[in-house]
């Protein structure tokens, strides 16, 4: 009998999972994937995992409780950043959280969960303050809110857990920064708050190395986890403009033509469907001038020790950007 060690992951056909999928894979885990029927495979072509096709939100659990079935662990990333309609947080990221909690205490219940929540959980700090994990929790969108519902089922569950809140993620395969990448291709960079906003990031390769470390450590409770530095917003674009060779002109965004476009994008997608770029609420999220945490905990718990820093972290995201034909070379 095999003695290697099976994982769910949901989400792994995301930004973050894919990155996670591979990494299992290479350190001899067998890995299942949640996907549903209309999930996108490709950055899980040619890897040997084992699909189930269940859907987090569908109200039958049978078909989750079969993925579950003699795992170790589960990974669980699932969820949405943004919606035009603000229930449907809710409705995916924490009931869906809760599904997955309920069938594992049925199918699983000696399973260690890992969640993926945000640094929005925590909401923006005050002045220079550095959240840690012990500050109360002040979330101010409605994702941050339904990430912080998730982890407090997940902490009265009584299931084996372990909780991390990445500042933003950015990395190959990440489309989110990508269109960043864009505006400064052109020589924009907008922004919403100061030029000096401060803010974590962490590499994907940083944080899958971190998650890692959770289940082989078997780490348990919150943790935060980063590049180890505090960024300004004028230093990310001059990094971006450096790996693309160009010198973008910081452009202030004013918060009326902000507002407008938010509330027009989120009509969009309500009428059209799909993921609004702009919402009100991220709007919120983006002008505040204080994103900032620490990853002291998981240094001295987990020894987590952040690998690649910003310079290095951006260059060769934007190596992968034109190697994909996303950006000219």
């Amino acid at each position: 009998m095999s003695d290697r060690r099976t994982a769910l992951v949901t989400g792994g056909t995301g930004f973050i999972g894919s990155h996670l999928v591979a990494e299992l894979l290479a350190n001899g885990w067998i890995v299942r994937c949640l996907v549903r029927p209309s999930s996108n495979l490709r950055w899980l072509d040619g890897q040997s995992i084992q699909p189930v096709t269940a859907d987090l939100a569908d109200t039958d659990a049978a078909p989750l409780k079969k993925a579950l079935e003699g795992v170790s662990a589960v990974f669980h990333l699932a969820g949405i950043t943004s919606s035009a309609l603000e229930d449907r947080y809710e409705r995916v990221n924490a009931e869906g959280t809760r599904r997955v909690i309920s069938a594992m205490r049925e199918a699983s219940p000696d399973a260690h969960l890992i969640f993926i929540s945000s640094i929005t959980a925590a909401g923006p700090g005050k002045g220079k303050k550095i959240f840690n994990e012990t500050d109360e929790p002040r979330p101010i969108s409605a994702y941050g809110r339904s990430k912080l519902a998730a982890e407090r089922a997940i902490e009265e569950s009584g299931l084996r857990y372990a909780i991390v809140r990445p500042p933003p993620v950015y990395g190959p395969r990440d489309t989110g920064i990508f269109s960043l990448f864009r505006l400064v291709h052109y020589g924009i960079a907008p922004h919403i708050a100061s030029t000096t906003q401060r803010l974590s990031l962490v590499h994907v390769s940083d944080l899958v190395r971190g998650l890692m470390l959770i289940v082989e450590s078997d780490g348990r409770g919150l943790y935060y986890m980063t590049d180890g530095s505090t960024h300004t917003w004028e230093e990310v674009i001059n990094e971006i403009g450096r790996a693309l060779n160009r010198k973008p002109k910081f452009v202030a965004v004013s918060p009326g033509v902000a507002d407008v476009v938010a509330k027009l994008e989120r009509i969009r997608g309500v009428v059209m469907g799909g993921k609004p770029l702009l919402t009100p609420d991220r709007l919120l999220e983006l002008s505040q001038n204080e994103w900032t945490c620490s990853d002291v905990r998981a240094r001295l718990d987990l020894n987590y020790e952040s690998a690649i820093p910003l310079p290095e972290g951006i260059a060769s995201t934007a190596e992968w950007y034109r190697a994909q034909g996303w950006l000219p070379r």
